[in-house]
């Protein structure tokens, strides 16, 4: 793949242009992340709300009726309910991992199999997830690999 960038100082909006044999799913899965970055999502910390971009979002999580947005150092809270955040950000990185738990899989660094089918991954962050065997399939293909 070759990246050229042009700085154009007198444009008003970034563009980006895909040139390609033909699209394929290679090129939709580069679509999908860079369109990632337009996607925002409301927090709430201590007062005060913040906007941010979903490639800064490591992972949603339910606890308590309350769902929170995790993102390298700091957790916000959300007004949507888990279900409402998966429609949003269907077809993009984000991945149900467990009943509590939607995961932005660019942040795995590792991951290793446990018992029972079940995974752990190892965000960028250093923190650990587990994965319940009913998401393990789904992972995989969103990772270029086979379901078993």
């Amino acid at each position: 793949m070759k990246i050229v960038i042009e700085e154009i100082l007198n444009i008003s909006e970034t563009e980006i242009v895909i040139k390609c044999r033909r699209r394929d799913d290679y090129v939709d899965s580069i679509i999908t992340s860079l369109r990632l970055f337009e996607r925002k999502i409301t927090g709430k910390k201590e007062g005060s709300s913040f906007i941010l971009t979903a490639a800064d979002v490591y992972y949603f999580e339910s606890v308590d009726d309350k769902v929170f947005c995790c993102a390298e150092k700091e957790v916000y809270e959300t007004s949507f309910k888990l279900y409402e955040i998966e429609t949003t950000f269907k077809g993009s990185p984000f991945l149900r991992v467990n009943k509590s738990m939607i995961l932005n899989i660019t942040k795995i660094r590792e991951f290793k199999s446990l018992l029972n089918g079940r995974m752990e991954a190892v965000l960028d962050n250093e923190e650990r997830v587990e994965i319940s065997r009913n998401y393990v399939p789904a992972l995989k293909v969103m990772l270029g690999g086979r379901a078993k």
